[in-house]
């Protein structure tokens, strides 16, 4: 009988670009469907206020601003497919192995390393890039020199910030603090800091800056990293059953990033070190404003500028990441091909992201919010609108108010459209155990949100200062912590970080620019900082009427109880 001899099939299967298309079409589809679901509602939003409201019927570049979407459609698709593919099984893995095999001083230092790099490959960072051009040297020369010369620098002051915050969030894992104790500090730090930089005459054009970028620096890149790296943590240390060890590292490492740009502004404020109006004008005649825009209408140095943008903010994150799962930890890197391919992808989609921001966003919103001006001022406008009284469509008053109901709506139907405010209500009504109802969560964070922007668009509109905007609305979240439940407390806290998507934070900053430029305001800033504020503020309130019901429920069925068993 002849021995049974393993047969070896061998498949010839010709890998053409047709059949690579076809699998990976349907799911490359899906996915640049999704993230035009989340980015039609903001822009049909923009639109419909703009042709019906302010009835200004006329969009500069239409079609340089419709293929910018579609570039910031396909770059969230192929960003956050990265994401899950390389970066985030990356930082679960060292987040799991690092408290195990690591002393916490070498703990604190990868997670520094890690998150200040992060910052980098935030999408919504590089607004901050194209900031620039836009402002008023003669105005605010400090502010000019930190968005023009300085980007650097800011980034790495904004970046430091954020690590360190991650680092305060970490500890506070390790030590077992309470959020209130965690977070009161810095943001007493931060609103001091804030009076001290709002009353300087130099250094209080940052004051709204430096609160915008603590809400955009912890988004789509930096926000799942700190997740993934606080659940393996909280797994090693043993606290995987605890609902509320999540919460907390994303509130920290914003305000840390405010307080270490306020900083560095008083700080070169008070030594004198940044441009003059002058100096200013001379580096603007070194680098003229026509050249920098012919070569943004040049394409390749379009494609070329942002590709290596990009390369800058992915490639050192991810060979960090590699580097201390080899050198650190000592293990191996798992599905090595796939995590090279997301690694690929987030490339791809932080340069579409870049590319489409420059091209669509940020015009987009830029006009709406020069056009929101037409409510309450003809002058610029007579050209277009023959006969336009000087007081606008609606007058001086009742325009700024149509404006202003503009924000609030425009606030509060962005954020509905937010997938992170449906996890976070799910999240929320687990962890209340159905106290605090996911409906009531959403609603609470969608009016905080629109508040938050009715009241900054009021300040930029009407010349309010800072200090009787933002500074009040901080004090009152910082009163309800102390306040307030320590549950509902990392609630509040977390839910203002859903207001700045990557898509929400260039427009509203190019809408807050577009308004206040039109209306000769020198702060056009602090509209992120306040729809991350109210939030808070609306959330935690809240939760102490929740608490106090729930309290009167239990000393009820106590009472009953006890009467029940008297009789």
């Amino acid at each position: 009988m002849e021995s049974d001899e393993a047969t070896s099939v061998a498949y010839n299967v010709r890998i053409t670009p047709r059949l690579v298309l076809h699998i990976l079409g349907p799911y490359f589809w899906e996915k640049f469907v999704e993230q035009v679901r989340g980015i039609t509602p903001v822009t049909l939003f923009l639109l419909a206020f703009q042709f019906l409201v302010f009835r200004l019927l006329r969009i500069e570049q239409p079609l340089s601003i419709a293929i910018g979407m579609c570039c910031v459609a396909a770059g969230l698709m192929f960003f956050l497919s990265g994401l899950r593919l390389g970066v985030m099984p990356l930082g679960e893995d060292i987040g799991g192995s690092l408290p195990a095999k690591s002393r916490l001083g070498v703990i604190l230092t990868v997670v520094l390393i890690l998150c200040t790099v992060a910052t980098f490959a935030e999408p919504a960072i590089s607004t901050l890039k194209v900031l620039g051009a836009k402002i008023s040297p003669q105005k605010t020369p400090l502010l000019f020199d930190y968005l023009n010369r300085r980007t650097g620098a800011v980034l790495w002051c904004v970046a430091l910030g954020v690590g360190f915050g991650a680092c305060n969030g970490i500890l506070r894992l390790v030590k077992h603090w309470r959020l209130k104790m965690a977070v009161l500090p810095p943001v007493i730090l931060a609103i001091l800091l804030t009076v001290l930089a709002a009353l300087d005459r130099n250094a209080f054009c940052l004051v709204g800056v430096a609160w915008d970028m603590g809400g955009m620096t912890t988004g789509t890149a930096t926000a799942p990293l700190l997740l993934a790296l606080g659940v393996g943590m909280a797994v090693a240390l043993g606290r995987h059953n605890d609902p509320l060890a999540g919460f907390g590292i994303i509130t920290l490492c914003s305000i840390w990033a405010v307080v270490f740009l306020l900083a560095m502004g008083l700080f070169h404020s008070w030594t004198g070190n940044f441009m003059s109006p002058e100096e200013a004008e001379a580096w603007l005649a070194a680098n003229p404003a026509g050249e920098a825009a012919a070569g943004a209408a040049n394409v390749l140095s379009l494609i070329g500028t942002n590709l290596v943008a990009a390369a800058q903010a992915i490639i050192p994150l991810c060979a960090i990441l590699l580097a201390v799962q080899v050198v650190v930890l000592r293990e191996p890197v798992r599905a090595i091909k796939q995590v090279l391919v997301g690694i690929a992808f987030a490339l791809v989609g932080l340069f579409l992201f870049q590319i489409g921001l420059e091209r669509g966003l940020n015009p987009l919103g830029d006009q709406v919010g020069r056009a929101s001006v037409i409510s309450f001022s003809g002058k610029e406008f007579a050209d277009l609108v023959p006969g336009l009284a000087e007081t606008g469509r609606y007058g001086a008053f009742w325009g700024r108010m149509v404006v202003m109901a503009f924000g609030f709506l425009a606030g509060y139907g962005g954020v509905m459209a937010e997938p992170a405010l449906a996890a976070l209500g799910l999240m929320v009504e687990d962890v209340t155990g159905g106290a605090f109802r996911k409906k009531l969560v959403i609603q609470a964070v969608a009016i905080g949100v629109g508040l938050g922007l009715l009241i900054g668009l009021a300040k930029i509109l009407f010349g309010w200062s800072i200090l009787w905007t933002l500074m009040p609305s901080y004090v009152l979240a910082a009163l309800l912590t102390v306040l307030g439940d320590e549950k509902y407390v990392n609630i509040g806290w977390d839910s203002g970080g859903v207001a700045s998507g990557d898509v929400t934070s260039p427009v509203l900053i190019a809408l807050g620019l577009g308004a206040g430029t039109a209306v000769g305001a020198s702060d056009c800033f602090s509209l992120i900082a306040m729809a991350s504020v109210w939030p808070i503020i609306i959330v935690q309130a809240l939760g102490i009427c929740v608490s106090r019901a729930e309290r009167a429920s239990r000393r009820e069925q106590e009472n009953r109880g006890r009467q029940a068993a008297a009789n």
